[in-house]
């Protein structure tokens, strides 16, 4: 079989949750028989050419197309704020190689910098399609239904107004976002509607909001054209559904992951409490664990936060100016050294600040026999329970955090028997196989010739 994976960046530049999950997948067909190719994205300059925004590499074996992503013109298009969901350029990049390879099923990992545009080109050629949702980008063009204040989204309204009133506080701050923000919902509807009238469609900022408010529409026709979309949590089928999604394209499927060795940790109930956190980014929540930990001054703890500081400076300096000497910052690691990393540490951190979708290190965790301190979002929620496996406290709560972890540091045995209540996660050979009966159900087998 021929199977395509999309993602929206990948190793070696970025190695976050999806782009493991997706090259873990591509690596699990390969050692199947399967040939797998990649297309993904790279956040790049605007001044690149359109003959020179695509190249090919070859990461572990995978052949890689990639596509050079910037927020402007390019091909025969001039608003970026369509090209976000309906870039035309990826399109014909996408059925050159489509017309190349020849894939039996194409699957999404992600479409966010290449846009939906590709789904009209498999449509074209009648190529099957699937689809995991890893965050929300088929509902929010931030991904994270989280608006700029740090405050929980519902997703867009009907005119996508909320919308423009996040992206106006992103985009022009000053007069003009407290301009837009000051006004009522009505009214910046109204302004929308206006936006998207023929005579205003094409001129000014107008056509930036009329493309943003005509997004929804856009992206909600071409999921339900897409042969199964395989939710990985109750929270993203229902969050989909309610956007459009229709019921009978959904499938629930959790991720798999490669298990990590289950390694002996280091005098788990003696010395400091060591406590790690994985990921990087405001929203990750790393400020509430160090906030949380601030106020326990003469509590023996240890902190070790892993990610790329690079990728959020700003933020990375904010963390370091908030740290005391029991915070240290370690930088990345390989995937493949995870066990190794879990096993240092007592308990894991997962203190996010948005509606999480099955974090992998949390799979990891479980994997490794590691109890997880976790914001009580949904996504994580329906990986730990309160007492059971792990401990919730209310979405950037640092008093509640703050309890629990001085909580643990007192009484260790604690630790010791939420740990031993782990959920082994689904291997990645398990989700492979489910990955492929699905393929099997829209008929895929059937396609290959014999």
């Amino acid at each position: 079989m021929k199977i395509l994976l999309t993602v929206h960046q990948f190793l070696p530049d970025y190695a976050s949750g999806t782009e493991i999950l997706a090259l873990h997948t591509a690596l699990e067909f390969r050692s199947r028989g399967h040939e797998v190719q990649v297309l993904t994205a790279l956040p790049a300059a605007s001044g690149i050419p359109d003959t020179a925004r695509f190249d090919r590499y070859e990461f572990e074996g995978i052949p890689v197309t990639r596509f050079k992503h910037a927020h402007c013109n390019m091909g025969s298009q001039d608003n970026p704020a369509e090209q976000e969901y309906n870039n035309l350029l990826v399109a014909e990049q996408f059925a050159r190689l489509v017309d190349s390879f020849r894939p039996d099923v194409v699957h999404f990992f992600h479409l966010m910098r290449l846009s939906a545009s590709i789904v009209d080109v498999c449509l074209a050629k009648d190529i099957p399609m699937v689809l995991t949702p890893t965050d929300f980008w088929l509902v929010c063009p931030m991904c994270q239904l989280r608006l700029a204040d740090g405050t929980m989204c519902s997703g867009p309204d009907p005119w996508a107004a909320n919308c423009v009133r996040h992206l106006a506080t992103l985009k022009m701050p000053g007069l003009a976002a407290d301009v837009i923000n000051s006004l009522p919902d009505a009214a910046v509807s109204g302004m929308v509607r206006i936006a998207r009238l023929a005579a205003f469609r094409n001129s000014g900022s107008a056509r930036l909001v009329s493309a943003l408010s005509r997004r929804k529409d856009f992206l909600g026709n071409r999921m339900n054209r897409i042969g199964k979309v395989l939710a990985p949590t109750r929270l993203m089928q229902q969050t989909l559904q309610d956007h459009g999604l229709e019921p009978s394209h959904i499938h629930y499927c959790p991720y798999g992951i490669r298990l990590p060795p289950k390694l002996p940790g280091k005098s788990p109930r003696h010395g400091p409490l060591r406590i790690g956190l994985i990921g990087l980014g405001e929203h990750k929540g790393a400020h509430i664990l160090i906030q949380a930990a601030r106020k326990l001054v003469d509590c023996d703890l240890q902190i070790r936060i892993y990610g790329r500081a690079s990728d959020f400076p700003t933020y990375v300096e904010r963390l370091r100016n908030l740290a005391d000497p029991r915070v240290e910052f370690c930088g990345t690691f390989p995937n493949d050294q995870i066990g190794a990393i879990l096993a240092d540490m007592d308990v894991l951190a997962v203190p996010s600040l948005w509606f999480e979708n099955a974090p992998l290190v949390v799979y990891s965790a479980q994997a490794a026999g590691k109890a997880v301190i976790a914001s009580d979002v949904g996504g994580i929620s329906e990986l730990v329970t309160h007492g059971d496996n792990g401990w919730l406290f209310p979405t950037g709560d640092v008093d509640g955090l703050a309890g629990i972890i001085a909580q643990l540091a007192n009484d260790r045995e604690q630790i010791a028997r939420f740990s031993g209540n782990a959920r082994m996660p689904k291997s990645i050979s398990s989700y492979a196989d489910e990955l492929l009966a699905v393929y099997g159900e829209l008929g895929v087998n059937e396609r290959r010739p014999t």
